[in-house]
């Protein structure tokens, strides 16, 4: 985006890893850092009348914050479902609610961004609280798509499969083994973040609702709405759930 000539409010827990992103990016655009926490709505608030203030108007609103959990449904706590749908789910919901009205009232157009997973479509055991939060972040998406083509404002959902990110680092699991799992699978993965952001880019061009990848998730993506019955009955016997 830096790249692209627009101008980047970022914003992020982590106060450090934003003054390198501003250092980096500034050399290209303006930048404006915000420490924020996304389940935080008067933050957010004063977050969006902060930016445009500096900045302008918000034209595009990608929602990217996530965490990861891991542990069968037998073992999930009140505490971990409320963490991760709070980040999830919530903190999508709070940059929607936040900036959208913005975008509608100015009558200019605009776009929304928001990172799901591929979690949402294959609805692996042991992810449950993940799962669901992914899901809800495609509905979500997908009504809003429905709703906002009229008004000029597009709407595109990220569902990329394992991609080497952070994700991990902050992640809460119901014993060690879930998280070893997780981070075999994210080092065997071929899709790059800058991947995912080339694909981003595009499908915003073209207004374009959904981003699925790799390939082998666009498979998935299809056979779960062919034969949604028969794709977790293979789900349920290739993974077998932890106690």
């Amino acid at each position: 985006l830096a790249r692209a000539g627009a101008r980047l409010a970022l914003a992020d827990l982590d106060a450090a890893g934003l003054a390198r992103a501003r250092l980096e990016l500034g050399a290209l655009t303006p930048v404006e850092t915000v420490v924020l926490d996304v389940t935080d709505r008067a933050g957010m608030a004063a977050a969006a009348e902060r930016v445009e203030a500096l900045l302008g108007p918000v034209s595009l609103l990608v929602n990217n914050a996530g965490v990861a959990a891991g542990g069968p449904a037998t073992k999930l706590t009140y505490d971990l479902w409320d963490w991760g749908m709070g980040i999830n789910l919530d903190g999508v919901i709070n940059g929607v609610q936040t900036f959208l009205p913005r975008m509608a009232a100015r009558k200019a157009g605009g776009h929304i961004v928001n990172t799901a997973s591929m979690a949402a479509t294959v609805s692996a055991p042991t992810m449950g609280g993940y799962n669901v939060s992914k899901a809800a972040v495609v509905s979500l998406s997908e009504t809003l798509y429905a709703e906002l083509r009229h008004r000029g404002v597009g709407v595109t959902v990220l569902c990329p499969g394992f991609v080497p990110t952070n994700l991990l680092a902050n992640g809460r699991w119901h014993r060690q083994s879930f998280r070893e799992q997780a981070e075999r699978l994210f080092a065997k993965a071929r899709l790059t973040a800058d991947d995912v952001a080339e694909a981003t880019l595009q499908a915003m061009r073209r207004r374009q609702l959904y981003v699925v990848l790799p390939l082998r998730g666009r498979i998935f993506w299809r056979l779960k709405r062919l034969v949604p019955q028969g794709f977790m009955t293979c789900v349920a016997r290739l993974i077998r759930s932890a106690d």
